[in-house]
């Protein structure tokens, strides 16, 4: 007879939108118990209705989030999946759009982490950061949002290190395209676009395997991957093509 599936306490912040949203659904129906972080009064509803406990947050107040932070018991598992998306058109280079999108990706991150990480530590638990394939490659109109990303990825990878003799373990996500809200302002192909069930099976599926690196799907970010290590022209070419408008 084998033994059940440990109930974890679970905290997703980003929970009322996209991959957080459908990754608190999905944790609710495998019976954990999951603090479902967000913004959107009509989405928390509906968590709560499913079993989660809500908690209406702005990510980017930090006081306000160590307090409410500083309320959970435990917690096991946190999943930081907030963020956002803007382009750039140059040459027009709007700073306060792309300092937006650095503060909103960076700060929120940077702040659910400050708030949990006792949580973690005491628990041994997993951090777990949101990256995206685009920081593999450079690309036009992503200045912001790439950027955001591979500093993201820096981050993440480095937690894996100073983390470690405490014994929390940390991953990074590096998704490809996910049909999300944020997805719907894309005027460019999306190759291999992901569902969000898709995205939230990967994501599960490499936690439980405890993957420092959970990539999905791989016939995009494989080749992304060797993309980056290419000559500048080469990536410069091919990555022009694939935003244009």
């Amino acid at each position: 007879m084998t033994d059940s599936p440990k109930k974890l306490h679970i905290l997703i912040t980003g929970a009322t939108s996209g991959i957080g949203y459908q990754l608190t659904k999905d944790y609710l129906l495998e019976g954990h118990h999951v603090y479902a972080v967000g913004r959107d009064d009509g989405a928390l509803a509906e968590l709560k209705s499913l079993g989660a406990e809500t908690i209406e947050l702005d990510l980017m107040d930090r006081d306000k989030v160590i307090e409410a932070f500083n309320e959970i018991e435990v917690v096991d598992l946190a999943i930081c999946g907030a963020g956002m998306c803007e382009y750039l058109d140059m040459p027009n280079f709007d700073s306060a759009s792309f300092m937006k999108v650095m503060s909103v990706n960076m700060g929120t991150l940077a702040h659910a982490i400050e708030g949990v990480l006792p949580k973690l530590i005491a628990s041994k638990g997993r951090l777990v950061g949101i990256g995206s394939a685009s920081a593999y490659v450079p690309f036009a109109r992503a200045e912001a949002y790439g950027s955001s990303k591979a500093a993201i990825h820096y981050l993440m990878k480095t937690l894996q290190i100073s983390l470690a003799e405490n014994d929390v373990s940390v991953s990074l996500v590096v998704p490809g395209f996910v049909e999300t809200p944020m997805t719907k302002q894309n005027d460019f192909p999306m190759p291999f676009i992901q569902t969000p069930e898709q995205a939230s099976q990967a994501i599960r599926n490499g936690i439980k395997n405890g993957h420092d690196v959970i990539e999905f799907p791989k016939k995009l970010t494989l080749p992304l991957k060797a993309l980056g290590t290419l000559p500048d022209l080469v990536w410069q070419q091919v990555s022009g093509k694939l935003n244009k408008k």
